[in-house]
């Protein structure tokens, strides 16, 4: 069976059932056909959903960034999220390697200038050295000759050229901040369930991930430059209290969410958040509560636990 008919046959029975249990079945057709929802959008899809691809294999984090299939959304949100935000997570993760002097998935762009003559290019990181080159679409190609003589004279006469260069990509950090925000979201709906993201608590997070541009969200996320960039790991946290939380850890990058109880709301958690935030963007607290296996499915572990 392919795995994205057995996410939806393992799924579909558990989201009526939340339904039922919050007092929310009417949402569903009174019908038996089994229905999956979009975890970001919340639209309920009937099986054919899956044979016409409108139900969709989706990476958390992004495959770009080193996720892996983990649960299915349709496919409107999938590619929103990928053209709107996590474009963004993916050019900042670049920039971030680069400076970090790891290598990098893509080029960066930048501008070089030599000896005061400036050229528009691309730069790489392979970890243990760079890779620089012009790109001639974005030069004017005696700019380029130019640049090119006054490194070539420079070689000529034994000197080292006056050369620096600037990096350039563009990005927004609040729409990426978004991706890796909708990134904690989808990994803790894999390992917790429907009865966790159907809470209010979670309706600012699901609005944000409708729209195409960064809103008002409460800011839950920190960032670590130092953390293992394989890190993987979500805690259901019980102490500290201003902290209750499910916290989820994908490489350099800590969110907290809202814990299935409803204990803290959104903007509650980012209060207390943000008199822990270091100069760096980092959240340093001792934390303690559930560890729950990080997802390479949906486990749904709060449905199954109530029968």
């Amino acid at each position: 069976m392919d795995k994205r008919e057995q996410w939806f046959r393992e799924g579909a029975p558990l989201f009526r059932r939340a339904l039922e249990q919050l007092r929310l079945a009417d949402r569903l057709p009174t019908t038996e056909d089994d229905y999956y929802a979009c975890p970001c959008c919340l639209i309920a899809y009937p099986f054919d959903a899956i044979a016409a691809k409108v139900l969709t294999t989706e990476h958390v984090p992004p495959d770009a960034l080193g996720g892996k299939g983990m649960l299915l959304t349709c496919k409107r949100c999938n590619n929103d999220a990928g053209r709107h935000f996590d474009t963004h997570a993916i050019k900042r993760a670049d920039v971030h390697n680069f400076l970090l002097g790891k290598e990098t998935n893509r080029p960066v762009r930048a501008v070089f200038l030599a000896d005061g003559i400036s050229v528009r290019g691309e730069v790489q990181s392979s970890g243990t050295g760079w890779l620089m080159q012009g790109v001639p679409k974005q030069n004017d190609k005696a700019m380029l000759d130019a640049h090119e003589k006054a490194l070539r004279e420079a070689s000529e006469r034994g000197e080292a050229p006056k050369f620096t260069f600037t990096l350039t990509e563009r990005f927004s950090p609040q729409h990426a901040d978004v991706s890796w925000v909708r990134s904690a979201y989808l990994a803790a709906f894999a390992a917790l369930g429907w009865r966790y993201i159907l809470r209010p608590a979670l309706d600012p997070i699901r609005a944000q991930l409708k729209s195409d541009s960064p809103t008002e969200l409460p800011l839950t996320i920190g960032f670590n430059p130092k953390a293992d960039s394989n890190a993987r790991s979500i805690m259901i946290v019980r102490e500290p209290e201003n902290l209750s939380s499910v916290h989820v850890v994908i490489g350099h990058y800590t969110v907290f969410l809202p814990d299935p109880w409803g204990t803290l709301s959104l903007q509650e958690l980012a209060e207390s958040i943000s008199g822990l935030r270091d100069e760096t963007g980092g959240v340093t607290a001792t934390l303690s509560g559930q560890v729950a296996d990080w997802p390479t499915k949906p486990m749904y572990l709060l449905d199954k636990a109530i029968r």
